[in-house]
């Protein structure tokens, strides 16, 4: 069965990455010695990934992120995340 009032893929992407993107996020690359650009620049990047269509990098990039800066998410977090790989047929995180 389609869902028609789905979210696309990209307000999905969008919406969850401000949210995990946050002052939390911030917070700690500024009191780090993370010299990465990808994650020091990860929401713009994310944003550009979402404007070229690139989903799956944007997921990924975001996958990335919370990985480097080891993000603990919370599990309505994890969920979506997972249901967004599925719905990509990728390998969530």
């Amino acid at each position: 069965m389609i869902k028609i009032f789905q979210k696309s893929l990209k307000k999905e992407i969008a919406e969850l990455s401000n949210e995990i993107l946050n002052f939390v996020w911030s917070y700690k690359i500024e009191h780090s010695d993370i010299k990465s650009s990808g994650v020091k620049d990860g929401k713009q990047i994310i944003t550009e990934y979402l404007e070229n269509r690139e989903y799956g990098v944007a997921y990924e990039h975001l996958a990335y992120i919370i990985t480097e800066c080891e993000i603990e998410l919370k599990v309505e977090q994890k969920n979506r995340m997972d249901k967004i790989a599925d719905r990509m047929n990728i390998e969530p995180i």
